[in-house]
């Protein structure tokens, strides 16, 4: 039996044993607002590894010191998530499972192709943990700093526009209209999508670290500058068109009109980074 069969095997092995969990994790993306881009992820990391298919199995062994203690402390700390009761059903919980799951995994892959090929596939793997759903105390921090940004950014541009407002928190009160940004107008999963994107971006566009750091870096107050455009535009042409925009398709499903927007002022971000990329290769 050679090695790839093995891993086969191990494969069908692992979905068997945990496919509750892979179930509900599934389940969980398809109800959420938030992580509906979580059964794509396995899928990416699958085509990346296929991509540098030469350089990750260039040098296949087996290593046992590295994969197997990974693979029986993941297990170990998988049965005890699963027979604490107490947490059941918990988004927490589902996000601890989830990233020893790919630990777990990680370790599997370790043992039957070695710590070169391991190496050789960092980002692929790495980029496996997108699949975790984010804890609670970490999304609602991150909903209410995207939501802080945005309100913001959407005040200064409607008053920079002439608008008369006055401003209370996060409501907004002009002469003929009274609006609050939400926790749900954050754009939080359009950030996310932008994050995944602009991390491939990163890897398939960018060769230095330091060039893929200022991109990611850039993203944060791209999707902050993005939503409160959003804000600001919906605003202006409830005041000035038709106030039922601010109930219209493009308040509820027009997001992606200002995502691609984004994409264009990130590959503006890029050019420019792989302009100085360039410059000091030259050098």
């Amino acid at each position: 039996m050679n090695r790839n069969l093995r891993f086969l095997l191990f494969n069908i092995v692992f979905v068997l044993v945990f496919f509750i969990p892979l179930r509900e994790l599934v389940l969980t993306s398809w109800k959420s607002e938030y992580y509906t881009y979580i059964p794509f992820i396995p899928f990416i990391s699958a085509y990346l590894i296929h991509e540098e298919r030469r350089d990750i199995f260039s040098h296949q062994e087996y290593s046992l010191p590295l994969g197997l203690p990974l693979i029986v402390i993941s297990g170990l700390f998988l049965y005890v998530a699963h027979a604490n009761a107490p947490l059941a059903g918990s988004a927490d919980r589902l996000s601890l499972i989830t990233f020893l799951l790919i630990a777990l995994w990680t370790g599997g892959f370790t043992l039957f192709y070695g710590a070169r090929a391991l190496r050789a596939a960092a980002f692929p793997l790495l980029f496996l943990l997108f699949a975790v759903p984010i804890p609670n105390a970490l999304l609602n921090w991150t909903i209410v700093f995207l939501q802080t940004g945005s309100a913001e950014v959407s005040y200064w541009l409607i008053r920079i526009s002439g608008v008369p407002i006055a401003r209370d928190g996060f409501v907004f009160h002009m002469p003929t209209l009274d609006i609050e940004v939400a926790p749900q107008c954050s754009g939080i999963r359009s950030s996310l999508s932008l994050l995944i994107t602009g991390v491939l971006a990163a890897y398939f566009f960018l060769r230095t670290g330091w060039a893929s750091a200022i991109l990611i870096a850039s993203l944060v107050p791209l999707a902050i500058l993005k939503n409160g455009i959003r804000i600001s535009v919906l605003t202006f042409l409830t005041i000035y068109w038709d106030k039922d925009f601010l109930h219209g398709d493009l308040h509820t499903r027009g997001g992606f009109v200002f995502f691609v927007l984004a994409l264009l002022l990130a590959g503006g971000i890029i050019m420019l980074l792989r302009k100085m990329e360039g410059r000091k290769s030259a050098r």
